[in-house]
């Protein structure tokens, strides 16, 4: 199998990993096609291959309300992009990527590693799908660990022999919850963010893009959620002071807490409103 990857603007990041000309010959026992699956559908709003007809059916029915959801998936990853360049640039070489979503170039590591080139990341996800490409596309690469795990369960990650072997426990890390948490139910979400910022070592960040309900219309925000209520992971959207609860103890930096296309951007608003923003353990 090969790949072949695309080198887009930050902002307009497509990949077109095709492993095989029939999709039924590649789908891995434990992998449910009759249900959509946010990772895959994620990969088909960002121009990806690696999704079935029930992840383009969801998108499409959001896109009927929301026809701007490419853009939307686009500026989330372009921000993750500019958060990971942005914590490099303050001396970061450590990124646990959490849900870390069907690998997309450019990927955390060739972002992190561009600036740092011995920077170590992991990746971390329990979706089937996703961790059949992060084993084959992302733990090859060095200073690359791709684990199976439930971001619910911080200490189970944190604790895994294999990151501690892996990682600095006395460095910065940047955590990253790109587009995640509003698949967490939003009491718990609040817990697993403390758990995470009072594991982590001194000095670490953690970077968060949410959906928010803020400056969105009533009829999209009830149709995200019905789409993905079909899904394994339902979606939550949140206030805007939810989203900011998730950042408590934390320090943010500029430009604090804005829109995915606003983060160190001077992108458009979009329909669906992704607040984001990068914090400083304190």
């Amino acid at each position: 199998m090969t790949t072949q990857p695309h080198e887009p603007p930050a902002e307009q990041i497509a990949v077109d990993w095709s492993w095989t000309a029939s999709e039924q010959e590649w789908i891995p026992p434990e992998i449910d096609i009759a249900k959509p699956s946010a990772a895959r559908m994620y990969d088909y709003a960002l121009g990806g291959k690696d999704n079935f007809a029930i992840d383009r059916q969801a998108v499409h029915e959001v896109g009927r309300v929301i026809p701007d959801l490419q853009a939307c998936a686009q500026a989330n990853r372009g921000f993750l992009i500019r958060a990971v360049n942005a914590l490099a640039e303050l001396g970061v070489e450590q990124f646990i990527d959490l849900g870390s979503g069907i690998p997309t170039s450019p990927n955390v590591h060739e972002v992190a590693q561009q600036m740092r080139p011995g920077a170590k990341v992991v990746y971390v996800d329990n979706d089937p799908i996703v961790m059949t490409y992060n084993r084959a596309l992302r733990a090859p690469r060095p200073g690359v660990l791709a684990l199976d795990h439930d971001l619910r369960q911080p200490h189970g990650i944190l604790d895994d022999p294999r990151l501690k072997a892996h990682l600095d426990q006395d460095r910065p890390v940047g955590l990253l919850f790109i587009a995640v948490l509003h698949f967490v139910r939003r009491e718990m979400a609040i817990k697993v963010v403390e758990q995470y910022r009072r594991l982590l070592p001194a000095g670490s960040y953690l970077a968060i893009s949410a959906i928010c309900s803020e400056g969105m219309e009533p009829a999209s925000v009830e149709l995200l959620e019905k789409v993905y209520d079909s899904s394994p992971t339902p979606l939550v959207v949140r206030s805007r002071s939810q989203v900011e609860q998730l950042f408590d103890g934390t320090e943010l930096i500029e430009p604090g807490l804005v829109d995915v296309t606003q983060w160190r951007n001077d992108g458009n608003f979009l329909p669906i409103r992704i607040l984001s923003g990068v914090g400083k353990i304190v």
